[in-house]
């Protein structure tokens, strides 16, 4: 019995040795693998590719992300930290590799700034379309990041370029990933992983780059709202009723009063003429010849009918007040044969004695 126990523990371990083996000649690897073919660093991290002037090769590359999958794999503490830098690296390469399998980063001054935007000034020479050939990117990606209406630079221009196609923003407050990603047709994973948002989130001021991202309309330094058109209106001739002051309209559309003319809007503020003439006063140029039942005269008075004969059919109004100045404050529809149209105004002093007044 002894016997089969050793023999079933040795076959175990048979069993497990091979992984044990290959795990330690991956470490192995990777530890090798790190060191400079001159010994100058052994560190894989942002800060050594800083010190190399951010130059990344083809093999610190793979290394790290043999050692991010390794980091994920076994649960190590360090394995969002390995993950981030193995994605903001392979950002640095994807964005213009060089013929010797290295590429040198675009300096990154900006601590408010994720490693992924680059702060770049333009040179003597340079134009926005050469920088966004450049960077791989278009123009508008470049004028959207700065707020700029037109394309046109200047050399000693600093601008804030996106190492990728997209948008570098500026982040708000109340602002979320998942809010920025939906506003701007970006991915919340994408935007996490190209700023570096595992661990710390996005505050507020901070400056990110939402890739693939495009400004909404009016938020676009080149957008110009419309101009806001409102009704002017054109009021008729109307002989020696022509001329009123502090026009406001009321309704465009009153419909209450049974019709769109001028003596709807009588017999509307004044039904007992009505009641009394019923439609025998005719068209308004006929009311103060036919009132004959009611007083009329030239002196205005509060809830007057005022009326002329002027215009194709006359016109009547009603007297809402009567001024300290001598003016009238009157309401009338049609005025300037806009149909259904309610306006208040006043009549000025000088003219009040121009038109007749039903009482």
């Amino acid at each position: 019995m002894t016997k089969k126990k050793t023999k079933s523990n040795a076959k175990g371990i048979r069993g497990v040795l091979p992984y044990f083996l290959t795990g330690i000649a991956i470490l192995g690897v990777v530890f090798l693998g790190s060191i400079d073919k001159q010994n100058t660093d052994v560190n894989l991290s942002l800060d050594t590719f800083a010190a190399n002037d951010y130059n990344v090769s083809v093999d610190q590359l793979s290394e790290l992300y043999v050692v991010a999958d390794l980091s994920d794999a076994l649960g190590l503490a360090s394995a969002s930290d390995v993950a981030s830098n193995y994605v903001v690296t392979t950002t640095m390469y994807d964005s213009g590799q060089t013929s010797a399998g290295k590429l040198e980063k675009p300096n990154l001054t900006n601590i408010t700034a994720s490693r992924g935007v680059i702060e770049y000034t333009v040179a003597d020479g340079e134009s926005m379309e050469s920088i966004a050939n450049k960077y791989g990117i278009s123009t508008d990606d470049i004028r959207w990041s700065n707020g700029l209406k037109t394309t046109d630079v200047s050399a000693g221009t600093v601008l804030y370029i996106p190492s990728t196609s997209g948008i570098v923003y500026t982040v708000k407050s109340g602002d979320t990933v998942e809010s920025i990603a939906d506003k701007y047709g970006s991915n919340v994973e994408e935007i996490i992983a190209l700023n570096d948002l595992e661990v710390s989130g996005i505050s507020e001021g901070a400056r990110i780059i939402i890739k693939g991202g495009t400004l909404p309309e009016k938020e676009r330094p080149e957008y110009v709202a419309p101009v806001v058109r409102r009704p002017t209106y054109t009021y008729t001739y109307l002989g020696d009723t022509s001329e009123r002051q502090n026009i406001i309209v009321l309704y465009n559309r009153f419909y209450d009063a049974g019709g769109g003319q001028c003596v709807n809007w009588a017999y509307y503020k004044r039904p007992d003429l009505h009641d009394l003439y019923g439609w025998s006063l005719g068209n308004a140029n006929t009311w103060a010849a036919r009132a004959t039942k009611s007083v009329v005269n030239h002196t205005p008075a509060a809830g007057a009918i005022f009326q002329t004969s002027s215009g194709w059919y006359g016109h009547v109004g009603y007297v809402e007040a009567v001024n300290g100045d001598g003016s009238i404050t009157v309401t009338e529809m049609n005025y300037g044969y806009v149909p259904y149209r309610v306006i208040q105004a006043t009549i000025p002093a000088d003219k009040v004695g121009n038109f007749n007044y039903i009482h």
